[in-house]
């Protein structure tokens, strides 16, 4: 009885390691360019700096305006600030006064 023997072809032999080189490429390319890779990380950074500016410039307005606010309290409360704001809301001055817009 003969047995049957396979031709080991240069092809053959090929397959295998040329399969592996596709799935480490394919894991390769993606870890650079995919929704979470190494560029898409890059701009992430990027659009978390400028968040954090964003949010930065907010916390001054925000305690700016809790400060004009505290002027406001009846325990704090100046003269000065309520006249600004009385003649700012009314559109209002004496005649003797030189009124200088600042918008």
């Amino acid at each position: 009885m003969a047995t049957r023997q396979r031709k080991n072809s240069v092809l053959r032999q090929l397959v295998l390691p040329f399969f592996f080189l596709f799935v480490i490429a394919y894991f390769v390319y993606h870890t650079l360019h995919g929704g979470y890779g190494v560029y898409a990380l890059a701009g992430m950074k990027v659009q978390a700096d400028a968040l954090e500016a964003d949010l930065l410039s907010l916390r001054y307005q925000r305690e700016a305006a809790e400060h004009r606010i505290a002027l406001f309290r009846k325990d704090t409360l100046d003269p000065d600030m309520m006249d600004e704001r009385a003649r700012a809301y009314l559109d209002l001055a004496d005649p003797n006064e030189i009124v200088i817009f600042n918008n």
